[in-house]
């Protein structure tokens, strides 16, 4: 946290203290009557909301120089109102007239204007972060496009040149040719599951209908048993595992065992559950390899920042994240303590 950061939330806070202990001084003394009373507690919950204000202001993701521009219209409301308050009661003293407690009555209205210039301040910082992200989203669109483009060309020329070298008499050459083709078509695949993810995410509504988690799970499972031969995937289900999702569901299963497959132990053994757990149904993923290393989970779950020098191995992990959330569901980690490692997929039962 910079300097500037928690001088400008300690403006807030300070404009807190100062009408919550007037106020507050206020409604100790007493004598006050019920409307005295009343205003004087209404005084002190204002100075305890900028207090907490301040604080989740200080803990929060918004940029420093967004704090600070809240924290500008604050100070705005308190300079400019006690400027005005201040000119008003030495024209009313000056003509002979007299203000029950000023300092009091002041402070009061003080307050109340610095809150409402607090809620523009934060409905200025919402609208600029709004206009950013969007700014944001069009370049990535953009790049995203761009990426995708020539992904798709590069899968479209490596499955040409592996289909012109495979079948050669030269048994080299025709292994090589199956493995640019093998290469060609997992770009191809994997530019259709990135079509697939973005069309999910930049859609305004998703659409949830029923799907049979077993069945789709089932089907990952026999769409990958050509490519590990040996691997034992025993899936189980209990109740009802039909959860509110879509087609594109398929992509995070399969990535999510296809994951635990190439990293599980020897022999590669994977254990899928699919539970009925009160409104929610989960499909628990478990493997007995190594285990996701700790800075990958923190990347995905987001307890840790992209960087470029901190980033996902794949994208495997990505995509069944935001596929599951799109559908308004959680990606989940656990370490058993017998070893290994259970990525579960938790969403909202179809009924």
């Amino acid at each position: 946290m910079t300097t500037k950061r928690l001088l400008g939330c300690g403006s807030i806070a300070a404009t807190g203290v100062g009408v919550g202990l007037v106020a507050g001084r206020h409604l100790v003394a007493g004598g006050n009557g019920l409307v005295g009373t009343a205003v004087a507690a209404f005084g002190v919950l204002v100075g305890l909301g900028f207090l907490a204000g301040s604080a989740v202001l200080f803990r929060s993701d918004v940029r420093t120089e967004h704090a600070l521009r809240v924290a500008g219209w604050n100070l705005l409301g308190v300079v400019v109102t006690a400027a005005v308050l201040a000119l008003i009661l030495r024209y009313q003293r000056a003509n002979g007239g007299t203000v029950v407690a000023p300092l009091f009555s002041g402070t009061i209205v003080v307050g109340v204007s610095a809150t409402a210039h607090v809620l523009i301040g934060v409905n200025d910082v919402r609208r600029i972060r709004t206009r950013n992200l969007a700014r944001q989203r069009e370049k990535a669109s953009v790049m995203n496009r761009l990426i995708r483009h020539d992904l798709k060309h590069s899968a479209q020329v490596l499955i040409g040149l592996g289909d012109a070298l495979t079948g050669r008499s030269d048994p080299t050459v025709d292994d090589i040719g199956e493995r640019v083709n093998g290469v060609g078509s997992d770009l191809a695949a994997i530019d259709s599951q990135v079509e697939t993810v973005t069309r999910l995410i930049e859609a305004d509504a998703i659409e949830r209908d029923p799907v049979d988690l077993a069945s789709v799970t089932r089907a990952a499972v026999e769409d990958l048993q050509s490519d590990f031969p040996d691997a034992a995937v025993a899936v189980t289900t209990e109740d009802d595992g039909r959860a509110l999702a879509g087609e594109p569901i398929e992509i995070a299963v399969s990535e999510l065992i296809e994951n635990a497959l190439e990293h599980g132990g020897d022999p590669t053994g994977v254990e899928v559950h699919i539970e009925r757990a009160g409104r929610s149904v989960t499909v628990a993923i478990r493997d007995d390899g190594p285990g996701i290393p700790a800075d990958e989970r923190a990347l995905v779950t987001g307890e840790q920042e992209v960087t470029q020098l901190k980033h996902s191995n794949g994208l495997g992990l990505w995509l069944s994240k935001w596929v599951v959330e799109a559908y308004d569901g959680s990606l989940e980690f656990t370490e058993p303590e017998d070893g290994g490692a259970t990525v579960t997929i938790r969403l909202d039962a179809a009924n």
